[in-house]
Parts: C-alpha cells; structure tokens; sequence
C-alpha cells in the first residue's frame, strides 16, 4: 500500500480524478472510523503502568470490533 495525500485543486500536477474520488472515500472512511473508536474511550484512563495502559487500550477496541459486529 502506498500513501498520497490529496492534492490542492490548484496543483499544476494533478492526478487523475478517479484517484482524488477514491481517496476521498478512503480518508472519509478512516476518519469516521477514528472518531467511532474514540467515542468509545472515557475522557481519562488510569493506568499504573505501561501494561495496563495496553490492556485497557486492547479492551476498548475489543469492544469497538463486538460492537460492530453485533449492531
């Protein structure tokens, strides 16, 4: 996979519009799916250590994905 930003609408090298279309979606898709996952998280997770931190952060997206798939 290879990563390109959109380019401006002025750009004296723009690609082509089925490619600027595409990325569009894509970008709109990860973001959307961002702001879902940080829905999920409190405002403040306490954790005493690194692994706990990892666990807590494992947890929310494993009830990020259940969600999703059960809804």
């Amino acid at each position: 996979m290879r990563l390109q930003i959109p380019r401006k609408s002025n750009s004296k090298r723009a690609r082509e519009p089925w490619l600027e279309i595409h990325k569009s979606l894509v970008r709109k898709y990860i973001e959307t799916t961002i702001g879902e996952i940080s829905k999920l998280f409190p405002k403040k997770i306490h954790a005493t250590n690194l692994n706990g931190f990892l666990l807590k952060i494992a947890l929310f997206l494993f009830a990020f994905q259940i969600d999703k798939a059960f809804i």
